[in-house]
């Protein structure tokens, strides 16, 4: 989710500009749609599918989950390219890269997680978005506790005021590990630096099966879900195969072997979402069993991807339509429609339940519900982007306090 596309090349084989990749900005503004549209889907027709041919379509929206995996390669690859193309180096201290993200990630978090306790102050939005279990009139200090604190990736159970905020969490302590990462791929290389993530990830996978005795009392996750973290390397993978310092013949045959690895793991991740499609609430359940591996598999699919659009010309027909400008335009706030979707569709969702439609007129609850409450989140976090995403309220803030410090001193 994060929106790292200018870089200044360092690598002889590339340009030396200041390179722009729009395409990433349209991978955004298409997972984002898919989130949202996604969570429409769930309030008007819950876990079931469609079999009519006509609505079939519809039935990938089932999968939002997905949404989330390409945000996380996303971030890896993006945060990756200025550092591989400035020779595997931070350009800046490892103080300074937290306080880079911090103010790109936490001021939209904490002003959405502020905006919502106010609204549900007076209106229970967590009713209406069907997860009365921390929104109430009595919201339990633990709730607030791990939601201002982020922790929601150790205690999971109690992520319940805004469903998009678990994977916030779990990013946010990823970037804690990025600068280790790189430290670990500048001196073992990429292919190490990936079999031992997936070695972390693995382990981490199975100590939260088997959790510690203190960890499973006060029932503790660590890092959910753990296995993100291979997505994430993934992510910063596919930056080092396109843009690394090394030769274009290397390039081609790493990016060779990779498409063929690529392409194997897709041939198994449709094998995995046609065994364990989502027809109803229990085969729901069936599919989030086996969601690490249907997840790492579309990882390394989203890396692929990433790599082989970066190194395609401009003619190629995907790479012209993730560019277009309203996909672009789209992804530059798709960070603010990720976090304020959910309260506004449940609002919409709420007062179309009250017109009571017949339990037969789904669709239209569904139309209206996506046109609606799409029209009304475009809206709405084009304008929370433009004052929480632009860094516009630390502006005012600094133009308030040196107005009140000249004020100060005329005095």
């Amino acid at each position: 989710m994060t929106l790292t596309t200018s870089v200044t090349s360092q690598n002889p084989a590339l340009p030396v500009h200041r390179m722009h990749l729009p395409f990433l900005d349209g991978m955004r503004a298409l997972a984002a749609l898919w989130v949202m549209l996604g969570h429409s889907h769930l309030f008007a027709y819950g876990w079931l599918n469609h079999s009519n041919a006509l609505m079939r379509p519809l039935n990938v929206l089932l999968y939002l989950h997905l949404a989330v995996v390409v945000f996380l390669v996303l971030s890896g690859f993006c945060l990756a390219l200025p550092v591989v193309l400035n020779g595997l180096q931070l350009r800046v201290s490892y103080r300074e890269f937290l306080k880079s993200r911090a103010l790109r990630i936490l001021p939209p978090y904490f002003a959405t997680l502020i905006l919502i306790l106010i609204v549900n102050y007076f209106f229970p939005i967590a009713t209406w978005a069907r997860n009365a279990s921390g929104l109430t009139s009595t919201i339990p200090w633990q709730v607030f506790a791990v939601n201002f604190s982020l922790m929601q990736d150790f205690f999971p159970q109690l992520n319940t005021i805004n469903g998009p905020f678990w994977s916030i969490a779990t990013e946010w302590h990823l970037y804690m590990f990025f600068p280790a990462i790189i430290v670990l791929l500048r001196r073992f290389g990429a292919s190490l630096l990936l079999v031992l993530a997936t070695a972390i990830a693995w382990c981490l996978v199975w100590l939260s099966e088997h959790p510690p005795i203190f960890f499973h009392e006060h029932q503790i996750s660590i890092l959910y879900p753990p296995y993100f973290i291979f997505l994430f390397v993934m992510g910063i993978f596919a930056a080092w195969l396109v843009y690394g310092q090394h030769s274009q013949e290397k390039v081609k045959k790493r990016a060779r072997i990779f498409s063929i690895v690529a392409a194997l793991f897709f041939v198994y991740f449709l094998y995995l979402m046609e065994k364990f499609s989502i027809h109803d609430m229990k085969s729901a359940g069936a599919f989030f069993e086996r969601i690490k591996v249907i997840d790492s598999s579309f990882a390394i699919v989203v890396a692929a991807s990433l790599a082989l659009l970066a190194r395609s010309s401009s003619r190629n027909w995907i790479k012209r339509f993730l560019e277009q400008k309203l996909l672009t335009g789209l992804g530059k706030f798709s960070y603010s429609l990720y976090l304020v979707h959910i309260p506004i569709f449940a609002v919409v969702h709420h007062y179309i339940e009250e017109m009571h439609l017949p339990t037969n007129l789904q669709h239209l609850h569904f139309i209206l519900l996506s046109v609606a409450g799409t029209i009304l989140t475009l809206g709405f976090a084009w304008g929370f982007a433009k004052i929480f995403e632009t860094r516009l309220w630390l502006r005012a803030l600094n133009y308030f306090w040196n107005f009140k410090n000249r004020g100060l001193v005329q005095v």
